[in-house]
């Protein structure tokens, strides 16, 4: 299992699923299953997604390896212990190799992402963070700029519903504008999308209907977790 095409393939015929349907799972076309079956390209920002809808590791996915333990005691969540992980009670959220820019924008470099580690909770405590949202539909990325300051700061972790594709009302997405990564506040004036940064140093600009192809909407923010070092 060399390639990531390899890797597809025997996950593919291991959960008895066609390219259409794989397709379907994930939200692409055909033909985007089709181009990275037929090793035509090696990237994907559909990774995770690829991953869950094969019910493989996004790790084993993306690099051939097992899943290891993160150097800070996270563990990667092996995915074919899933239904034992839920009968013990257990939350896991995957936190994404990938910092979303709170800044002018974060040039995108690639569209592969991997799982760096998982934090847990209790379903209950879940519960009452996330409400009914599965598991799999929240992830963590980091934020890099200060443009939401204060809302949000350089290094804090924000918790993303990736179930949201597109704009739906008004809040704080993560999303893709032509090739740069943003966090920003989405806000809807007359026919185009206002994109308003927290911190009033930056200035806001429009996403209109002409440029709203460059748009891809990767997630909407649910909530952040502020990480803060203070000298005593």
């Amino acid at each position: 299992m060399n390639t990531l095409s390899d890797r597809i393939q025997k996950a593919m015929a291991d959960a008895g699923l066609t390219q259409a349907e794989l397709a379907m799972k994930v939200g692409v076309s055909q033909p985007a299953i089709w181009r990275l079956v037929a090793g035509k390209t090696n990237t994907t920002r559909k990774l995770v997604e690829i991953a869950h809808a094969l019910g493989v590791s996004p790790e084993w996915l993306s690099t051939g390896q097992p899943p290891t333990p993160h150097k800070q005691g996270y563990v990667i969540e092996n995915l074919h212990d899933k239904e034992a992980r839920n009968s013990a009670d257990i939350f896991r959220v995957e936190v994404l190799d990938l910092s979303v820019s709170a800044g002018p924008g974060t040039f995108m470099l690639s569209e592969f992402v991997e799982v760096l580690h998982a934090i847990e909770f209790t379903t209950e405590h879940a519960r009452h963070l996330f409400g009914n949202r599965s598991e799999d539909d929240v992830k963590v990325m980091t934020v890099s700029g200060d443009s939401m300051a204060s809302t949000f700061n350089s290094g804090d972790r924000v918790f993303v519903d990736i179930s949201v594709r597109h704009f739906l009302t008004d809040g704080v997405y993560v999303f893709v504008f032509g090739k740069t990564f943003h966090l920003k506040r989405l806000q809807m004036q007359g026919n185009r999308l206002a994109v308003l940064s927290d911190n009033p140093a930056y200035e806001k600009w429009y996403i209109t209907e002409e440029s709203q192809g460059d748009l891809y909407v990767m997630g909407k923010a649910i909530m952040h977790e502020s990480i803060s070092y203070n000298r005593l």
